[in-house]
């Protein structure tokens, strides 16, 4: 009863806030990127969209600002795009939805082209320091690496793309920006943002912090069992800064470093949990000469997380204290040589050092080891791009070397301690402009990935199969390493009236492909296992339109048809790949008006999808649609300040779907605030 009211208090507040208004003109746009302009991903160099083989997407600073996250995950934020369909769990939990069909690892995310992990990071990272995102579709694995993450799916791989998170950079005017926002289950999230530079130093920095009561977002009789609203709070603190080196700003370094603190409970008194994260970020670019330049970038990312496991009964007893502990520094260095008239040739060297282990403390005092590894990547790369005209070709090679030095697995020693792997990856693509806005393209890749070590360990034992209140993940030591080749065909056309169309077609095939599936909802209990070869096929079409300057829109639709080939299981043969839909559809408008107010309303489709790919024992699930809407108004433009108000209406249906592994969408949330930016 009590979140009910304060739902309708919410909605009252927002719509009060909305219509008790000042009318001034404004056009609340912090934006200064051109779609057809800045590229990064896909070469490693500022270049133009057009000179770019593969398709990429950005996400500006404004549209950020308007797109509705549910649950705060930057997952969510791509959602509108073609090409993907997007699971987030719960505000707590992670995003295990599709890329191209194949599953939720083969597309990396970047911060600056630094690899972040696809599962932790966009619940952690604040979009206050992003001014743009750049979305890669088609393979990429011979410029961008591997993600050497042993948590959630394991290895992650940029075959299907790339999210590359790019940083604010050369800042030019000082703008400090307080934000508050209240609404549904008590979420109280406060922001702060501080940002100033000149022609030697530009710097940022930012806080937000966020309390919840939220709510249950388990299925009826959940193994959940959630008994009280299952609270948390999280803290984000970031900063970065550029250092520019001479009068013509083409030497500079940058710092970057984000720590959030994730804690709270799931419903129940020992059923605590304790995450904290922590990125860094730091790179050097050199223009050695006017055809020659050099960057070097290195990061560390650290994850540890923490939680309780309970048996409930008539008083909830608590059976042990979990854990994992991860570490990976990733390194990159790579020189880009200009020939030619356009013509770039990057020839680079990255690195990983990935540590992680799992514990417990069954109560004992002391914690004892379930997991425990370290492994080491090493990748040379080359990649040529060459125009002709209108026709760019490019292609590449990459050498990795991978070795994986396990000390304990399931707490016992591992039957192959040390485990080395040497692959050969390839990348070609070519892209023809046959008008000035009518261009087609197609690129092909490989791929290759070895197991994570919680695939092979699992976070609980085998001998805890089906036992009540062992919740977990079961290992599978005698997993293989997959890989995998992508390719793609398609074409960008700009047409009459600012009409975009973009049409693209994929295949993927990935060779012992490991895929999570469900072995059992009560307890709730997962294993990782080789799915044999497992395909993709499908294609997308998008169309947007920039009207006049206050109104545009946009829609697309992804086809997905995967299958799964298993002829050592017949229970698998011919399944679907788990979390892959069939069909996803996206539309959405953007209307502003010369008074200040700016509605966007958003819709999701998604088909349905299955959580496990044995045929006899999967389950379906079909969220249907889904359904945001944005509004905001300007209350005060001054030379100095703006003050505006905004609403986020999240699920307006109130489509309360179920999702795997016994978790549902909580279904429909408001948050209203208002925002004051200073100049």
């Amino acid at each position: 009863m009590r979140k009910k009211i304060i739902t309708k208090l919410s909605i009252i507040i927002c719509l009060l806030m909305i219509a008790n208004t000042n009318i001034y003109s404004q056009e609340h746009v912090n934006d200064t990127v051109s779609l057809y302009e800045v590229v990064v991903t896909g070469s490693k160099q500022y270049r133009s969209a057009g000179n770019v083989t593969q398709k990429i997407d950005i996400i500006k600073t404004a549209e950020i600002e308007e797109i509705v996250a549910g649950n705060n995950n930057i997952a969510e934020v791509l959602a509108e795009k073609p090409g993907s369909s997007v699971s987030v769990l719960s505000r707590n939990d992670a995003n295990w939805g599709t890329y191209s069909g194949i599953g939720p690892k083969y597309s990396t995310y970047m911060l600056n082209g630094l690899p972040l992990d696809a599962f932790i990071d966009p619940m952690s990272l604040d979009l206050m320091a992003v001014e743009r995102i750049e979305i890669q579709r088609g393979p990429a694995s011979v410029l961008y690496p591997n993600y050497l993450s042993q948590d959630f799916a394991g290895n992650q791989s940029p075959l299907a793309g790339t999210v590359n998170l790019i940083l604010k950079d050369n800042i030019k005017q000082q703008e400090s920006v307080f934000q508050t926002t209240y609404g549904s289950y008590n979420t109280l999230n406060t922001q702060a943002y501080y940002q100033n530079g000149n022609d030697k130093l530009n710097f940022f920095a930012g806080a937000n912090f966020e309390n919840s009561d939220y709510t249950n977002y388990g299925t009826e009789n959940s193994w959940l069992n959630m008994q009280k609203d299952p609270q948390y709070q999280k803290l984000k603190l970031f900063a970065g800064a550029g250092f520019f080196f001479g009068n013509d700003k083409k030497n500079k370094m940058n710092v970057f470093i984000n720590r959030t603190s994730h804690q709270g409970d799931a419903g129940r008194v020992y059923r605590g949990f304790n995450h904290d994260y922590t990125t860094v970020n730091i790179s050097q670019s050199s223009e050695i000469s006017d055809v020659l330049s050099f960057n070097a970038s290195v990061g560390i990312r650290i994850y540890n997380r923490t939680w309780q496991d309970s048996h409930f009964n008539v008083v909830d007893s608590l059976v042990s204290n979990n854990g994992v502990r991860q570490k990976i520094i990733p390194v990159d260095a790579n020189v880009l040589w200009k020939h030619g008239k356009s013509n770039l040739l990057t020839i680079g060297v990255d690195y990983q050092n990935a540590e992680y282990n799992t514990f417990s403390d069954p109560l004992l005092g002391y914690d004892l080891y379930g997991n425990k590894s370290r492994a080491y990547q090493n990748g040379i790369y080359a990649q040529e791009e060459l125009h002709f005209g209108n026709l760019t070709i490019r292609g590449g090679i990459r050498y990795n070397y991978i070795k994986t030095t396990i000390e304990l697995i399931s707490g016992g020693n591992p039957g192959e301690p040390v485990t080395e792997y040497n692959n050969l990856l390839w990348s070609t693509g070519l892209k023809y402009k046959i008008t000035p806005t009518i261009s087609i393209y197609a690129n092909a890749g490989s791929s290759f990935s070895p197991p994570g070590l919680k695939s092979m360990g699992g976070t609980i034992k085998l001998s805890d199969k089906d036992i009540p209140g062992m919740n977990g993940q079961l290992p599978n030591p005698d997993l293989k390493p997959e890989s995998g080749i992508g390719v793609d065909l398609g074409s960008n056309m700009i047409l009459t009236s600012n009409l975009q169309l973009s049409v693209r077609g994929y295949y993927m095939i990935v060779d012992d492909a490991i895929i999570d599936i469900r072995i059992s909802e009560d307890p709730s209990q997962s294993q990782s296992i080789n799915a044999g070869k497992t395909t993709s096929t499908g294609f997308e079409i998008g169309v947007s339109q920039q009207i006049n300057n206050n109104i545009s829109w946009f829609a697309n639709y992804t086809f997905m048809n995967t299958n799964i080939e298993n002829s050592k299981d017949a229970d698998q043969d011919g399944a679907n790949v788990p979390f892959a839909p069939e069909h996803v559809a996206n539309a959405g408008i953007t209307v502003g008006t010369g008074f200040g107010l700016n509605i966007r309303p958003a819709l999701n489709y998604n088909s349905g999808y299955y959580d496990s790919s044995s045929k006899s024992g999967r389950k379906k699930f079909t969220p249907g649609t889904l359904i945001n809407l944005y509004v905001s108004q300007l209350l005060v433009k001054k030379v100095s300040y703006n003050i505006d108000v905004f609403a986020k209406a999240y699920n307006i249906t109130n489509n309360k779907y179920e999702m795997p592994w016994q978790f549902q969408d909580t279904g429909f949330a408001i948050n209203c605030g208002f925002r004051i930016s200073f100049k």
